[in-house]
């Protein structure tokens, strides 16, 4: 039996937290599995981004999340470009 696997790229864009300093690690987790579900079809499950990541071009973070299978997978997210209170990211998906 063939085992899924998700792989995955696009971009998406959050609203920042407080003082636009900051990405919303709920609202970077929604909208990864925004991403996700509209590539693959499968929706993704306990999703988890870090806190206090800088709102600013260039940086990047991981999130986690259980894809088929149960399996753990990673969402690789770079920060792209911000403005007007949101933040654009460039994310990639796999199997960690």
């Amino acid at each position: 039996m063939r085992s899924a696997v998700l792989v995955i790229a696009g971009a998406l864009t959050v609203p920042l937290s407080g003082c636009a300093s900051t990405i919303n690690p709920d609202d970077a987790a929604k909208s990864v599995a925004a991403i996700v579900s509209r590539q693959t079809k499968f929706t993704p499950t306990d999703i988890t981004c870090p806190s206090g990541v800088p709102a600013e071009v260039g940086v990047e973070f991981d999130c986690a999340f259980t894809g088929p299978e149960g399996k753990e997978y990673t969402a690789h997210v770079k920060v792209t470009k911000v403005q007007d209170g949101e933040a654009e990211f460039y994310v990639v998906s796999g199997p960690r």
